[in-house]
């Protein structure tokens, strides 16, 4: 029993560079949304200079495109930590390449919390824009009042998982 169970061990052990193709499939998500954001900074960059927009839709599209960082950052973020935390640790030190110093601090519980503040931060933006792009009719309010709602959903999660992370670390 022991010998399955150490090479069953093994056998899961060596599969973590199966995760490899998850990030290189977030890597190529960024690369994706690197795209979209030229697109729309050449978009944007068109109108302020040959075209008319008012003061209100270029807080929305300045917005759009803060947005998209974040979301690329956030997607960065899983992509580095997951490769460091679950595939290799060693590739920083083979190299002539400086480790992000947030990097030696990640763990599981630091990635929760920075996955969760993350999008918080979208989230708000996002509710910002919403706010912003609308009018004052009825159903606008309404889906305000929802984005509203829902940041404050994921602000009580973050809230959550800290609390929850604490408790546990008491314990042990």
């Amino acid at each position: 029993m022991e010998k399955v169970l150490s090479g069953v061990g093994s056998l899961l052990y060596g599969m973590r560079f199966t995760m490899l193709f998850f990030y290189v499939g977030l890597v190529t998500i960024i690369f994706g949304i690197l795209g979209k954001f030229l697109l729309e900074s050449y978009k944007l960059m068109s109108a302020l200079l040959f075209g008319q927009l008012e003061k209100i839709e270029l807080i929305i599209k300045v917005l759009e495109l803060v947005d998209m960082t974040m979301v690329a950052q956030l997607v960065w973020v899983v992509a580095l930590a997951g490769v460091s935390l679950f595939v290799t640790t060693g590739h920083f030190e083979k190299r002539d390449m400086k480790k992000p110093d947030w990097l030696d601090h990640v763990n599981t519980y630091n990635l929760k919390l920075k996955l969760a503040f993350a999008i918080i931060s979208i989230s708000g933006v996002h509710a910002l824009k919403t706010y912003l792009s609308g009018d004052l009719s009825l159903e606008n309010i309404q889906v305000v009042t929802l984005v509203a709602v829902i940041h404050f959903t994921f602000v009580l999660s973050a809230i959550g998982i800290s609390f929850a992370e604490r408790l546990t670390r008491e314990k042990t």
